[in-house]
């Protein structure tokens, strides 16, 4: 009986092994997600809260969690305060761009007092809020490495800001690129519609990142279609998230950089 049973197997597995192979690799290689292998930071500067709250489900759809800098935090109300809310919910990460949004470089020789005016209340308004405050972006995009060293007391990451100076390609910027854990302080690159960056031009940013496993750090401000400075174009950063998917890079936040994987 056994013998019979096993002959019955063989000659079935001989029969339909040529349907059974593709089943086997699809179970064994076809369920696995792919690697991701390089990141990507979209942070957006500023309280234009309702327009990125009404962006919330295109984020959700590339799967794409951004940082939102919040200056003048004393000025929102009780809606923004929900709209953030839910954002951070849904995975997003809430952090400071000061209290009055003032030039840390107007404060070189005083920057005791900035920390008082710009800082201190920055931190204890969005505590209060309810959000647990990581980063820090400054205002104007400018520092010291002093400055860096003491607000790295107070935030375990700070961005500062570029645009295109070299009016080139943006992945020769290496200091909007994270490339290890140990970095806490880095560059970013402005994706508005004033700095006129092609979706060319930042496919070739996004390669370099997923070719060297680095991070690629941008920010922007408000999403519309005005064509404002200090606006992206909805159509345009859905270009942009459509191209993340298509390298598969991973969307990160500034407090994701310490526990990434940099294996090179």
């Amino acid at each position: 009986m056994v013998l019979l049973l096993h002959t019955i197997l063989e000659t079935m597995i001989k029969k339909y092994y040529l349907l059974i192979l593709p089943c086997l690799i699809f179970l064994c290689c076809g369920c696995r997600n792919p690697q991701k292998q390089g990141g990507i930071i979209f942070s957006f500067d500023d309280n234009y809260i309702k327009e990125w709250y009404n962006y919330k489900e295109v984020f959700h759809k590339y799967h794409i969690k951004a940082t939102f800098f919040i200056a003048h935090p004393h000025l929102l109300d009780t809606a923004d305060c929900k709209k953030l809310k839910l954002l951070e919910k849904e995975g997003h990460e809430i952090a400071s761009h000061g209290y009055y949004h003032l030039n840390s470089m107007d404060y070189i020789d005083s920057f005791d007092v900035y920390i008082e005016k710009e800082i201190k209340p920055s931190i204890t308004f969005l505590q209060e809020l309810g959000f647990q405050v990581h980063s820090f972006a400054y205002p104007f995009g400018k520092s010291t490495d002093y400055m860096d060293s003491i607000l790295l007391t107070y935030f375990s990451f700070l961005r500062k800001a570029t645009y295109n100076i070299n009016d080139t390609s943006i992945d020769t910027y290496d200091c909007i690129y994270v490339s290890d854990n140990k970095t806490s302080v880095s560059n970013a690159m402005g994706i508005d519609y004033n700095y006129n960056i092609s979706i060319d031009n930042l496919e070739k940013a996004i390669q370099r990142a997923v070719k060297n496993n680095e991070v690629l750090f941008l920010y922007a401000h408000q999403i519309n279609d005005s064509k404002e400075d200090y606006s992206v174009d909805p159509a345009y950063l859905e270009a942009v998230f459509q191209l993340c998917n298509q390298y598969n890079i991973q969307s990160l936040m500034p407090k994701d950089i310490q526990n990434y994987s940099f294996n090179k």
